[in-house]
């Protein structure tokens, strides 16, 4: 019997192509962003997507690959595949969700979450390229910062990342707080029962909750005018979380505020380089980086072979 064929489009460069990783499978590598680089093929029935690609994987995909049985997205998002589709069409959909014990061991998107927070308080990607323009301290207000220590930081959110985020400003000397009608918050994180209450009680602010049909369009100017003077914004949840046009418009008025995104709106579709992060914010108001927390040689191996497993595990049942 013939190893069923895998296409794995997501980054692949620092994987093993041999070995345990793919054994059972005969797997095709390709790093696909936009429909147009997909292949067109009635033989593969796994595939491993890129979580970063610019296409939903609808109908018209799946017309692309008629002998499809199984999806598996190496993220915890599943914002690029439309799920309803596929459960008509008989493909089954799995994401990081369904291998808990992996996620659990993945903290990338927690580091960088953090490292925004640094950033936006210290701002040493200002000071980084002032070096590089030859400058030395010639002025020191530019790079003057704020300490992480004393701060007060809401968290949106008390999962995976909402947890670990916790433990991490805890041990900075932070009073750490947290909204979530879903879980209850761990030892040492005081539960906030409304997002207006954290808004207005945070220095600094951390999304880190799942996109789902409650939490798209959540925040707005409403709550974004409630937070406390020269805060800071960090959202590495969804792009979609947020009203990005009300957002933008209020750090006109705003100016005392940074925000720090890694996510943008329309970044399934290829509309986010429409964003008015991009065409309207206010310079120096908005840090944004290309949706690359997650992106660590480590994360991305582990999320690969959950990944694979999980279409393993579909195969042999």
């Amino acid at each position: 019997m013939s190893e069923p064929r895998l296409l794995f489009t997501a980054p692949h460069s620092f994987l093993p192509m041999t070995g345990a990783l793919f054994a059972g499978f005969d797997p095709v590598f390709l790093e696909a962003w936009t429909v147009d680089t997909l292949p067109l093929s009635d033989g593969f029935e796994f595939w491993v997507p890129n979580p970063g690609q610019h296409f939903v994987i609808d109908s018209d995909v799946l017309a692309r690959f008629p002998a499809l049985v199984a999806i598996s997205t190496p993220s915890t998002g599943t914002n690029h595949i439309d799920r309803a589709t596929c459960m008509k069409h008989g493909v089954s959909v799995y994401s990081l969700l369904d291998d808990r014990r992996t996620l659990e061991d993945i903290s990338a998107s927690a580091e960088f979450t953090f490292l925004h927070v640094l950033n936006a308080l210290r701002r040493i990607d200002v000071a980084i390229g002032a070096v590089r323009a030859g400058e030395w301290r010639d002025d020191e207000d530019r790079f003057r910062g704020r300490e992480l220590q004393g701060r007060r930081v809401g968290l949106v959110g008390i999962g995976r990342i909402g947890t670990r985020l916790a433990r991490y400003f805890g041990a900075f000397g932070c009073a750490v707080s947290a909204y979530d009608p879903h879980r209850d918050c761990p030892e040492g994180v005081r539960p906030i029962p409304s997002l207006e209450e954290l808004f207005e009680a945070s220095d600094v602010l951390v999304v880190c909750c799942s996109l789902t049909e409650e939490t798209a369009g959540m925040i707005g100017a409403r709550l974004m005018s409630a937070l406390p003077e020269g805060a800071i914004f960090v959202n590495t949840a969804r792009g979609e979380v947020l009203r990005e046009d009300e957002v933008v418009r209020l750090l006109q008025d705003r100016r005392d505020l940074v925000l720090a995104v890694d996510v943008i709106s329309g970044e399934v579709d290829g509309s986010f380089s429409e964003s008015p992060f991009f065409v309207a914010a206010p310079s120096g108001t908005a840090l944004v980086t290309p949706h690359i927390a997650g992106a660590t040689t480590e994360s991305q191996s582990k999320a690969a072979q959950a990944a694979i497993g999980l279409l393993r595990r579909h195969h042999l049942a």
